[in-house]
Formats: C-alpha cells, structure tokens, sequence
C-alpha cells in the first residue's frame, strides 16, 4: 500500500506538475553556468590585457632604469682621480715642489737679454739661506728689470751687490752680481 500525503496549500499548488518545476531549474541553471562561464571569461580577457600592460610598463621601467645606469658618472674613475690629488695637495709642502716653485719663479722673472751664469750655493735643501746670482744683461736696463722683476714677484727680495762693464768682440756687456732671499709660498 502505497500513502501520499499532501501538506501543501492549494495556492502553491497552482504550477503544474513536476516537469515544468524542471525544465525552469534546468533553465536557470544553465542560465547561471553561462553567466559565470561569460563573467570567468571576460575577467580572464581583462586580467590578460592588464597584464600585458603591465608587462610593457615593466619593460619600459627597465629601459630607462638602463639608460640612467649609463648616465651615471664613472664613480671608479672620480675616485681615483680625487685620491690623485689629494696625495698631490698633500705633499705639495716637500722640499721638491719648493725648488721647482723656486726654479719656476726666478726663470720667469730673467729677462730675454740676461743671462745668468752661476746661482750659488748649489744645495737647495733650504731655500731660506741667501743665494747669489752672477750673469750678464746687454745694458744695465736689462739688469735693472731682473732686480725689479724678482722683487715684484712676491717670492724673492733681490739687491744689486755688483755691476762691472765688459767689452767684448760683439760689443759691450753689463755683468752683475745679486744677492736674492727667496720666500716659499704658504700653502694649506
């Protein structure tokens, strides 16, 4: 024996039968797989396109992160050169870079038509002591500007000792005889 009981109201009852409650849950089903199924698709199509706009944006990063790279100045190259000169600066006070400034100024201060033909004394460890100069000049003008050239200098005082003429085959000649004190530059 077979029972079946009926609990539900009449006013639900108004649908007919079970295949139509079907078909619409078939309907609505297939209907929600093809929404997700469309809404999964085109998120992948915009999730790929944003990547690929990504990717290029990357990229682009990259090739300027490369170009400035090549912009950057040779740090090895400074730094070697810095070192340079800070060891030059550093021993510019020896005893060697005073002589080659002391050589430096006296032979910018000789003029074209004097010529010097003994610097006494011969060791220039110090350059404080007074050293003495013997040359010739053509005239006693010539002479007269080397004194006045090496006391304009700033880094020699120089007196005239002696001035004697000399006559020569080519014509008349000044020699002379100075006392110079040099004075070394302060450097820092």
């Amino acid at each position: 024996m077979k029972f079946q009981f009926d609990l539900l109201p009449v006013e639900y009852k108004s649908l007919p039968r079970d295949n139509i409650g079907i078909v619409l849950a078939l309907i609505i089903i297939v209907t929600t797989i093809s929404a997700v199924g469309s809404m999964t698709i085109k998120n992948r199509t915009e999730l790929s396109d944003a990547q690929s706009r990504l990717n290029a944006k990357d990229s682009e990063l990259r090739d300027i992160i490369d170009k400035t790279s090549k912009l950057q100045p040779p740090l090895n190259e400074i730094n070697a050169l810095r070192s340079s000169i800070e060891f030059i600066n550093a021993n510019l006070d020896t005893p060697a870079s005073n002589m080659v400034d002391f050589f430096a100024a006296l032979e910018a201060a000789v003029p074209e038509r004097v010529l010097i033909n003994d610097l006494s004394p011969k060791n220039f460890t110090n350059l404080n002591v007074p050293f003495s100069i013997t040359g010739e000049g053509s005239t006693i003008q010539d002479i007269l500007e080397f004194v006045n050239r090496l006391n304009q200098s700033g880094k020699f005082t120089a007196q005239l000792k002696s001035n004697t003429s000399l006559v020569q085959e080519s014509g008349v000649s000044q020699k002379f005889a100075l006392d110079i004190t040099y004075k070394p530059s302060a450097r820092k």
